[in-house]
């Protein structure tokens, strides 16, 4: 008997992408194996995130062409989870005629309970369960992290959450109404976990939050931080540790102690710092100013030898005067991160900035900004690369630059990509390289030394 087919669509950040490798390994017990093409499912899953700009009307968009592929497989179930799940709920199923099902962010262990109820009513007749019957589970967000059986993707990098959730309520966020409150795993869960992977034979590890330098300030014990946690990861025999993300008002000098030692904790930190303007990050309630900030940037890059730091930014928040942009300018070109994800603000109905000031920014003037700071960004990018040209940096393989190419990529430890001539095989393996040449796109090199045999 064939098993059946799992499509899983994810949206958002990698704890989203670590959501979806829960949702395949639970499903696996069910008999469901993944696919790569919604064409070829029995099942399709889409795991949403209401951070960035106009998710629902996406969500509703690719729902659109699942129903069109209903009437070719009449027997294809849709279910629609996380954040966008969470917060709209029913309303889903009252717009989408296409959606089956519905589950909460902390709702994935109902799913196969979700999918015998739709069993059981498509065997009394009922093909479509009216709207004023939903099938769904979305439910108050619990304290503690659901225990997924996770189907990982990669045979040598793992992600591991260590927190769900965030109790900071920036004014523009939407996290904490979607994921709820901090909830931090015990560490001994969390060291049992890397153990495991460090068994049997991973070779990087990504610990995953909202926000990971609040680990363990849900957990009222003063032993329990995230630089102790690093600290006891740094015991494990496993050769990379990456974290991901940093909020700026909640990293300390501990933690910074880990990161300046030789060890396995990755030099790179992904730390937001959403404005250059001491206003605007008022009315963020970011809990920190410019000045702090670039104090903070200023020392790992004193204390930690070739550290990475990267960013994000948000142009056009409702307060944001041209004044206030050209402070967030002068921030980047004294930071001079090492990438930047910038975003244009993007109102969320539920939080603070959504009820308490219009999006008062013109759409075009939000373009403008935007571009101005990508451009920066990039010239800092291609300087910053340029100067790494002649090294001899360690690259982890992630795969193939593109297939048939004869080039592979990967990441160097701060998280910089690097291309270069190399073998299929050479995936999941680590290679020294010279950088030859440098670009806003990356490092481009040639292999010196390889973990595995070179065939003849």
């Amino acid at each position: 008997m064939s098993r059946k087919k799992l499509y899983i669509r994810t949206w958002g950040c990698q704890m989203n992408e670590h959501k979806s490798e829960g949702i395949a390994g639970l499903l696996a017990r069910y008999g469901y194996e993944l696919v790569d093409r919604p064409e070829e499912a029995d099942l399709v899953i889409f795991n949403t995130c209401m951070v960035r700009e106009k998710p629902e009307e996406k969500i509703f968009s690719e729902a659109g062409m699942i129903r069109r592929l209903k009437e070719k497989k009449p027997h294809l179930l849709l279910g629609v989870g996380g954040c966008v799940a969470q917060a709209l709920g029913r309303k889903i199923l009252e717009r989408s005629p296409a959606v089956d099902f519905v589950f909460g962010s902390a709702n994935i262990s109902d799913i196969p309970r979700l999918l015998t109820e739709l069993e059981e009513r498509r065997r009394n007749g009922h093909l479509r369960p009216g709207r004023d019957e939903p099938v769904m589970a979305v439910s108050k967000i619990p304290d503690r992290l659901e225990d997924l059986p996770f189907l990982r993707r990669s045979r040598f990098q793992a992600k591991v959450t260590i927190t769900e959730g965030c109790s900071n309520f920036c004014s523009f966020c939407i996290v904490p109404y979607t994921t709820g409150l901090l909830r931090s795993r015990l560490p001994g869960e969390i060291i049992r976990e890397v153990s495991e992977l460090a068994a049997q034979g991973y070779k990087e590890v990504q610990l995953l939050g909202q926000n990971v330098d609040s680990y363990g300030n849900d957990l009222d014990d003063p032993d329990i931080t995230f630089a102790h946690l690093l600290r006891a990861l740094t015991r494990i025999d496993i050769p990379r540790i990456r974290f991901t993300s940093s909020h700026p008002k909640d990293i300390t000098p501990a933690v910074i102690d880990v990161l300046a030692e030789r060890n396995n904790v990755c030099e790179h930190v992904h730390m937001a710092v959403q404005s250059g303007s001491d206003k605007v990050l008022r009315d963020m309630r970011r809990g920190y100013t410019k000045e702090q900030f670039l104090e903070l940037v200023y020392e790992l890059k004193k204390r930690v030898p070739g550290v990475n730091v990267t960013t994000d930014i948000i142009v056009g928040f409702p307060t944001e005067t041209e004044r206030d942009f050209e402070e967030t300018v002068d921030l980047v070109k004294k930071a001079r991160f090492g990438g930047a994800y910038i975003f244009k603000y993007s109102p969320r109905p539920g939080t603070i900035s959504y009820y308490k000031w219009p999006d008062s920014v013109p759409p075009e003037e939000k373009q403008r900004r935007l571009e101005h700071l990508l451009q920066l960004q990039k010239q800092i990018v291609a300087e910053d690369n340029q100067k790494r040209v002649g090294e001899v940096v360690e690259v982890l393989v992630e795969g193939e630059a593109k297939p048939g190419s004869g080039q592979v990529l990967g990441k160097t430890r701060e998280n910089k990509t690097v291309v270069f001539p190399g073998r299929p095989e050479w995936v999941g393996e680590f290679v020294r390289v010279r950088v030859t040449s440098a670009s806003v796109a990356g490092l481009f090199g040639e292999a010196l030394e390889v973990s595995v045999p070179v065939p003849t």
